[in-house]
């Protein structure tokens, strides 16, 4: 019970990261990518097609994750929904975190080498590999906005003490802020390249 919040964390951040990655790098060095400016398309599609994308390959993979989890743990079914509110959110941030990279660098092996960098800072930052009580006070209140460290929290409250969304209201709001933040962070990307290509 203890482990189970990291553990599903680390496969979907890392997971997303990656897929994110290289679902736009997969774009980018495409043909098609060039004629893609030119169709009157919004870019808005663009963006939510490889986000779904990549949505649909994490939830299955979420969903064998959690169907495996329910014979081990019991108290999963009862929290089932909120942990699955929680999984989606997560999973929707490290996409986006992974389309934002995947956007910057030019290259997939450095796009993919970033991703890997950037997951292995929040492990690092998560208190889950080193104690958080050894840093500095200033870079532990920083770790409280890390993604994981939300995302492991929350889904920890729902599973080990049956928290009610009025208590945990605002890690919530983090994580949406986050996704809504990174989605307009990538359209503002795709305008720059938009203009750059033209």
């Amino acid at each position: 019970n203890y482990l189970f919040p990291s553990l599903i964390i680390l496969v979907i951040m890392f997971g997303s990261l990656l897929l994110g990655t290289t679902l736009v790098m997969i774009e980018k060095n495409s043909p098609a990518f060039i004629r893609n400016f030119f169709v009157p398309v919004k870019k808005v599609t663009f963006v939510v097609s490889t986000y779904l994308t990549n949505l649909v390959l994490i939830v299955a993979q979420i969903a064998i994750i959690l169907i495996i989890a329910l014979f081990f743990l019991d108290s999963l079914a009862s929290a089932l929904p909120a942990v699955a509110l929680v999984l989606f959110l997560a999973a929707s941030v490290f996409t986006f975190l992974g389309m934002v990279i995947g956007y910057i660098f030019a290259s997939e092996e450095t796009g993919i080498l970033a991703s890997i960098s950037l997951g292995s800072l929040m492990l690092s930052l998560s208190g889950l590999l080193l104690p958080l009580e050894g840093v500095t006070p200033l870079l532990r209140e920083f770790t409280f906005f890390n993604p994981f460290v939300i995302s492991e929290k929350l889904i920890r409250q729902f599973l080990l003490f049956d928290a009610s969304f009025s208590l945990v209201w605002q890690d919530l709001l983090i994580l949406v802020s986050y996704v809504l933040i990174l989605f307009f962070v990538i359209l503002a990307i795709e305008s720059f390249l938009h203009q750059h290509l033209i």
